[in-house]
Parts: C-alpha cells; sequence; structure tokens
C-alpha cells in the first residue's frame, strides 16, 4: 500500500512540476512568485477544508498542541522551501538548486535515525551515494554556475536542503506521534501555517523601486488554472506522501521517492520541453536508477 500512495504522490509532483514550468514566464518578479505561492496555499487551504469536511473529520480539526506544533513545523518548512527557491534562482544558483533540494532526503533518514531509531542497511547508504551522483551529474548536464558561489548563496542553498527536508520529517513526526489524527487534518493546518508566513514575508519581497504596470490580480489571471492544477497536485502530492510514510520507512521512502522524481522530471523536460537528452543525462538517469533499485536490496 505504501508504494501505491508513493506512486500517486510522484504522479501529483511531476504535474506540479509540469506547471510550474508553464507558468514561470509569468512570473518574473519575485513578489510576482510570492502572489502565486499566496495563492496556490489559498487554494491547498480550500480543498483540504472540503476534504476534512467531506470525510466527516470536522472534530478533528480541535487538535491538540503537540499536533498543532508538527503542523507549524511542516507548514514553516513548507514556506522556507518556496521563499529558499525563489531567492536562490534569483542569485543565479540553478544547478546547486536542485542538487541541494534533493539532498534534503538525508534529514528525515538521519532525523528518523535518532529520533525513533530507525534502521539503515549498507545497501541504502549505497543507494544514496548513487542518488547524489545522479542529480549531480543531472543537474550539470544542461546548466551551469557563471560565479562564484558566496557565501549568502551558500547559506541559501542551505536553507533549501533544510526546509525541503523538514517537510518529509514533519509527515514523519506525524505519522509517529499524531496517527490518530486523519492525513487531511494535517495538509490544511500546513497550508494555514504555510500562508500566513508566505503572508509575512511579502512585505520583504516588494522593494519600493519595484516597478511594474502590472497588478498581481494581472500577473496571476492568466496563468489561474494552472495554478489551480498546482494546488491540487500539490495538496495530493503531500497527503499521499504522508500516507506512505504510515507504511514505508524513511531511509526507503524519501531516496526512493526523490530518485524517482528526478528522473520523472528529467524525462518530461526531454518530452514536453525539447530538452536534450545527452550522454550525461543518460548516465545520471542510469546512476537514479541503480539508486532505486539499491534502495529495496
Amino acid at each position: 500500500m505504501g508504494y501505491l500512495f508513493l506512486a500517486i504522490s510522484l504522479l501529483c509532483g511531476a504535474t506540479k512540476g509540469y506547471c510550474g514550468k508553464k507558468t514561470s514566464g509569468h512570473t518574473e518578479r519575485t513578489s510576482d512568485a510570492i502572489y502565486a505561492n499566496l495563492l496556490r496555499m489559498l487554494l491547498c487551504i480550500v480543498i483540504g477544508f472540503f476534504v476534512v469536511l467531506f470525510s466527516g473529520n470536522i472534530p478533528a480539526l480541535n487538535v491538540n498542541a503537540k499536533v498543532l506544533a508538527i503542523c507549524f513545523f511542516s507548514g514553516l518548512s513548507t514556506s522556507l522551501m518556496a521563499v529558499s527557491w525563489l531567492l536562490s534562482v534569483k542569485k543565479g544558483a540553478y544547478m546547486l538548486v536542485d542538487v541541494f533540494g534533493m539532498l534534503g532526503f538525508t534529514v528525515p533518514i538521519v532525523g528518523s535515525v535518532l529520533c525513533f531509531s530507525e534502521n539503515v542497511k549498507p545497501t541504502q547508504v549505497f543507494a544514496m551515494v548513487l542518488l547524489v551522483g545522479a542529480t549531480l551529474v543531472l543537474c550539470s548536464y544542461n546548466n551551469s554556475i557563471k560565479t562564484k558561489l558566496s557565501l549568502s548563496v551558500f547559506f541559501i542553498l542551505l536553507l533549501l536542503c533544510l526546509s525541503n527536508g523538514g517537510i518529509d520529517f514533519s509527515q514523519k513526526l506525524f505519522t509517529v506521534y499524531a496517527d490518530n489524527v486523519p492525513t487531511s487534518v494535517f495538509n490544511f493546518y500546513t497550508y494555514i501555517f504555510a500562508f500566513v508566513i508566505l503572508l509575512i514575508c511579502l512585505p520583504f519581497f516588494k522593494p519600493k523601486n519595484e516597478k511594474s504596470d502590472r497588478s498581481a490580480y494581472e500577473v496571476l489571471k492568466p496563468i489561474f488554472g494552472y495554478i489551480s492544477v498546482m494546488a491540487l497536485c500539490l495538496f495530493l502530492h503531500s497527503f499521499t506522501k504522508t500516507l506512505a510514510a504510515h507504511y514505508l520507512p524513511s531511509a526507503v521512502l524519501y531516496p526512493l521517492a526523490n530518485g524517482c522524481a528526478l528522473m520523472l522530471s528529467t524525462v518530461m523536460s526531454a518530452l514536453f520541453f525539447k530538452e536534450k537528452l545527452t550522454a550525461k543525462c543518460l548516465i545520471g538517469v542510469g546512476l537514479a536508477f541503480l539508486g532505486i533499485l539499491a534502495v529495496n536490496l
């Protein structure tokens, strides 16, 4: 059952990524991207509420402080991941964005080993090494860093890594400490916290000298359909991945999820965005495939 939930999560994640690429040209300003993320989080809140409502789990919204703290951690990680991704891209660290994002899978694994005494097999460690190698190869085959990596950019990328890993680890915390709470409730509160935090961050991404003849409404109107699909896929991606965390240990779930997502995004880029599959790209895909096989040995 865990692998089924993971497969659905991967499909939703790939669809979300496709819509993200289609909308990227419409959010040139950082503030526009924040507005797009705010709209996406708001739609996730609405989706989450209706899922809770129609599943008859309204009484379950009355959660205790521990569950609320886990939801806050999840929402904080989600919002920080969105902000750090935007800042990293703005700084031009295109190649390292995917690298550090991929490295985030180490956070829930280390956290689960320390907090829940989960075991990691030598073959799984080997699989993680292969996946990191695949990430480095795939992210370099069509991109390059034009400027020397500064200390500030490194810390932004580190925040990206930790926040991406924090999202996954919060799901694991939820499955351990709030097993009696519906997953829809966890996602509902996650996106409420993420929305509020992004709303607080918005003024810091609106420089006074930023000039544009387009309002936020004009920017978001032509891509509302894509954002709506992204919101639905984001909710389902998180929802089903959290369900998968009930069945699969961290050392299996997160390397497998990241490795498959890496391969799917590469294939999608080649099929839908006409990116060339070079020899370096095929080597990266091959390493990712070997890593996926090794995870379950």
